[in-house]
């Protein structure tokens, strides 16, 4: 709602005040980056997520259940080298004292951060629906 409001309210001073800001644009994008990674761990821990499931649905309950924990394992994996990836950058930023390139420039290692922290906490929801018991 955050990033809706700002948005709006540089519509509402750029074209109704002719005051636009300089601050507003970089808000938003920061906010989605926020909100994008932060909910992803809770998509994940729901399986809230995207999947084209019609030939597992057909399979028998056995097969279903190999291939669901293939999927989520390579699903831990990925994510998890993403993470450690991002991490390591999000570390490079810091010690690095890297701004973003803005008109209004903030640390970039904060929002790495949160990217990287997401990622991990997905990757441990899909270890967690790998491991699962079903049936």
């Amino acid at each position: 709602m955050a990033a809706v409001a700002l948005y709006a309210f540089e519509v509402v001073a750029r074209y109704l005040f002719d005051a636009p800001t300089t601050w507003s644009g970089e808000a938003v994008q920061y906010a989605l980056a926020i909100l994008i990674f932060c909910a992803l761990p809770d998509v994940t821990r729901r399986a809230a997520h995207v999947a084209i499931d019609i030939v597992p649905e057909a399979l028998p309950d056995r097969m279903r259940t190999m291939i669901d924990r293939l999927n989520n394992g390579v699903a831990t994996l990925t994510t998890g080298i993403a993470a450690w990836i991002v991490a390591g950058e999000s570390l490079r930023q810091f010690e690095k004292g890297l701004m973003t390139n803005a008109a209004n420039p903030i640390p970039r290692w904060w929002i790495t951060a949160l990217i990287a922290l997401g990622l991990a906490s997905a990757a441990l929801h899909f270890l967690r629906h790998a491991m699962e018991r079903r049936g």
